[in-house]
């Protein structure tokens, strides 16, 4: 599913790279910031904006700039993980109030694989991600800006395991931002090593 992928944010512990090594390219929006304009009535991308025409029409990216693809591109991955937050949020609310059992589901994630047509594992971490969200405002913010994506999300959720949900409501404006340059991968360890510290 889009955005929503099924492989783990990984272990193994990659070297955090300087902030002045992120590869130029139109900043995305810092945790709390509002969220870009949209198109009226979400209906897809801006007038003007690289890769789409007037009227928000889609352009063939072959007929794009050098600039304007590469900014397009940058954009097209945050318009996709704002829309991938939106859609979480909404099973998040789904699971709150346990509407799967009215469908006679055995479970919200059984419900997930059943009427979204996605795969157990997927169920499970986008599950995992929803409930997660209600406890992590700021990191909330950046996902549903399109700052952070899914799996930086997943890889900050572990730090509300082990009764640390206090603690991680803490640090989560920290992750939120740290997610804002790092990739999934880079989060996952500084999130692991942040549990080390919080659960000695």
């Amino acid at each position: 599913m889009t955005g929503v992928p099924d492989d783990h944010a990984g272990a193994s512990e990659p070297e955090v790279p300087d902030k002045a090594g992120v590869p130029a390219g139109p900043a995305r929006p810092e945790a709390g910031d509002p969220a870009p304009p949209r198109a009226a009535d979400g209906g897809g991308a801006e007038a003007g904006a690289p890769g789409s025409a007037a009227g928000g029409r889609p352009v063939d990216p072959a007929r794009l700039s050098d600039v304007d693809l590469a900014t397009a591109v940058i954009e097209g991955r945050a318009t996709v993980d704002a829309t991938t937050a939106r859609w979480v949020l909404l099973v998040g609310e789904f699971d709150r109030r346990s509407l799967w059992l009215a469908d006679g589901a055995v479970s919200a994630a059984a419900w997930l694989r059943r009427e979204c047509r996605i795969n157990a594992p997927t169920s499970t971490h986008l599950l995992t991600v929803a409930r997660a969200l209600r406890d992590l405002p700021a990191t909330r913010d950046a996902f549903t800006t399109g700052t952070i994506s899914f799996e930086h999300v997943r890889a900050i959720a572990p730090s509300l395991g082990g009764g640390r949900v206090d603690l991680a409501r803490r640090a989560d404006p920290i992750f939120a931002r740290a997610a804002a340059w790092m990739t999934p991968r880079q989060v996952a360890r500084v999130v692991s090593t942040w549990t080390d510290i919080a659960d000695a």
